[in-house]
């Protein structure tokens, strides 16, 4: 005996609707679903796109800030290795100066002591092309940034009255003090 189906037409009709329904249903879930994952991914995606741009910034930053700093040591090392190497040339001209000095006057015009004067000479030019200067301190008030005091002698308080050593400045920087005698009031 086979059993019949009981189903009308219109029972069908409204059956596959229900079916289609549930169909079209799981099809648009099935979708936001999707959506959701891709926007999901998409999101950590443009958040780590964002943590790289952050840290390629602070690279870039750092790297800058590095080639800024050696530039900066390059060009204390170069300016402390160029004083190093004149305050071993100043005593030379110290010397040459002290020489001259004490040449007597009736030998003072003499061709060796004109060869002298242009060593020397020759030797500031050079010195001053480098942004080597000497400062003036005979005269004026005693500058511990400057100045020496190696003794005091009776003379108006504070000033100098004696250099026994030039001073020196490379560009802005002292690199040479002079050593000076100054007035103690008396």
């Amino acid at each position: 005996m086979t059993q019949k189906d009981t189903t009308t037409p219109d029972e069908t009709l409204d059956l596959e609707a229900e079916l289609q329904q549930e169909i079209d249903d799981a099809t648009e879930a099935e979708a936001e679903l999707e959506s959701d994952i891709e926007s999901g991914q998409i999101y950590q995606a443009e958040e780590e796109l964002e943590k790289l741009r952050g840290s390629l910034s602070r690279a870039q930053a750092d790297y800058i800030n590095l080639l800024k700093r050696v530039e900066r040591d390059k060009a204390d090392m170069t300016s402390f290795m160029t004083a190093n190497i004149i305050k071993k040339i100043l005593p030379t001209v110290d010397n040459l100066e002290r020489a001259l000095a004490s040449v007597p006057s009736d030998i003072a015009e003499q061709k060796w002591t004109d060869g002298i004067r242009a060593t020397l000479q020759g030797l500031v030019k050079q010195l001053e092309s480098m942004g080597v200067l000497s400062f003036e301190s005979i005269g004026q008030e005693v500058d511990h940034e400057r100045h020496e005091v190696m003794s005091q002698t009776s003379g108006k308080e504070g000033i100098i009255l004696t250099e026994f050593e030039k001073g020196y400045m490379l560009h802005d920087r002292v690199i040479r003090h002079a050593k000076v005698i100054v007035g103690n009031g008396e």
